[in-house]
């Protein structure tokens, strides 16, 4: 059952976020709380990131605690993106750090200095049925509308609120980003994604990765063009639509296993203007200028012949998301706006490559600036009969034939950045919004 109000909160915060729990539901209002709403064998990752997504409000139980759990910053990500109404019930005047700060920024607080009292309790309930469409409270209860009263004195910090949905959020989209690799019972403990060494049972890597993190990459420099590219080690995994992601299209669907037989090299970033000059290539009409930006504006047949004169060839589809999920099971390897150029911070314009921060393989960009074309013909929905690591050599299309392009631009919305989404391209029409990364089986 969908609950109108998610409570989130760090472990340390359980007993404040039970009270507020207690004080909602007594109102009439319901709320999803964790570990109460976890059904027995549900993964965590996922029934929290739908319990966000269901539900209509956004309560955060805002501490010290609070502020140093990643849960509860992945938590408020996610409602950032489903752009919910959040209202964070602030119990210390602890200093908010960046990110919190870039979430919450146009959000007014209910202050709580003296702890969670009866009276912060009715301004929460009053706050909240001020935003729930066919709340239960009754007038007199719902008197003391707003928090003005409680709050201190941070003008630019109001809700602005338009039939139940904050506005000033349309400008971000993020996603929870949870670790399955190292998550235990307690939803409050979850971790950070990683590529680790013998991944455990349920992450979404099998077999063994030889590295750790981006520090520990191991890299080669392509002499034909000057770029770096990455080790990406052999392994299987989860390709498609991740769990709980509700923003998936039927194309990228079924969800399925794919096995990447044998290591390969992926360039580190996408290629480069500067790169693209330097191996000879006839400057597409889009791909002049700026020597960091990524060359863009070629056909899907320009961005394979440029790999295949720099020793490489276009890496496959399945190549290409497993390299970009880095390890995680999730719709994106990190917070959007930490680690792409997407609508919410690109002001609408491409950027140098290499700006944002990497994945877990060590790769820049997989995700925003300019999608990236790929080897394998465009299905509208996976052929599980077919291979789905696709030959790594070329074989005939049909003249028809739709090519793909993964990873999003910067004008794409945060739904279009997500880690399993495809956009079906022209097979031989350049695109503005399309550049290339090259893979490379050099030994």
């Amino acid at each position: 059952m969908d609950r109108q109000v998610f409570i989130s909160y760090a472990s340390d915060d359980k007993s404040v976020a039970d009270r507020v729990c207690v004080a909602l539901e007594s109102s009439g209002i319901t709320c999803w709380i964790a570990p109460r709403n976890i059904d027995a064998g549900a993964d965590f990752p996922s029934a929290i990131l739908q319990a966000v997504a269901s539900a209509h409000l956004m309560v955060v139980v805002l501490s010290a605690s609070a502020v140093a759990s990643p849960h509860v910053l992945s938590e408020i990500d996610h409602a950032f993106s489903q752009r919910r109404p959040i209202l964070p019930l602030r119990l210390s005047s602890v200093v908010l750090p960046k990110d919190f700060d870039y979430f919450l920024a146009t959000q007014q607080w209910l202050e709580a200095p003296d702890g969670c009292t009866e009276e912060v309790l009715k301004r929460l309930v009053a706050a909240a049925s001020d935003v729930l469409p066919g709340s239960p409270m009754s007038e007199a209860a719902a008197k003391p509308r707003g928090l003005r009263a409680s709050m201190d004195a941070r003008p630019r910090r109001r809700l602005i609120w338009s039939g139940g949905i904050v506005a000033a959020l349309a400008a971000v989209s993020g996603v929870i980003a949870y670790s399955r690799l190292t998550h235990t019972a307690n939803p409050h403990t979850l971790g950070t994604s990683l590529v680790v060494t013998n991944a455990p049972a349920g992450s979404n890597i099998t077999g063994s990765t030889d590295k750790t993190s981006p520090s520990a990459t191991k890299t080669w420099v392509n002499p034909k063009d000057g770029q770096t590219y990455v080790w990406i080690p052999p392994c299987s995994f989860r390709m498609g639509c991740s769990a709980g992601d509700d923003q998936c299209g039927d194309d990228e669907k079924p969800a399925h296993r794919v096995e990447i037989p044998k290591g390969f090299w992926l360039a580190q970033t996408e290629v480069t203007n500067g790169a693209y000059r330097k191996a000879g290539g006839r400057n597409p009409s889009l791909g002049s200028g700026d020597a960091r930006l990524p060359v863009r504006g070629l056909s899907w047949p320009e961005a394979k012949v440029y790999c295949s004169m720099v020793g490489g060839r276009l890496p496959t589809e399945a190549e290409w998301e497993y390299a970009a999920r880095g390890g995680t099971s999730e719709s994106y390897y990190g917070i959007p706006f930490k680690i792409a150029w997407y609508e919410a911070d690109s002001g609408d314009d491409v950027h140098s490559v290499g700006m944002k921060e990497p994945n877990a393989f060590g790769l820049y960009d997989m995700l925003g600036n300019v999608s990236e074309w790929v080897l394998d013909r465009y299905y509208n929905r996976y052929d599980l009969e077919a291979s789905a690591v696709g030959p790594q050599v070329e074989q005939p299309r049909p003249g028809n034939a739709s090519a793909v392009a993964r990873g999003g631009f910067w004008a794409a919305e945060g739904e279009g950045i997500r880690v399993s989404h495809r956009s079906e391209m022209s097979n031989d029409q350049p695109s503005e919004t399309v550049g290339v990364r090259c893979a490379s089986d050099h030994s």
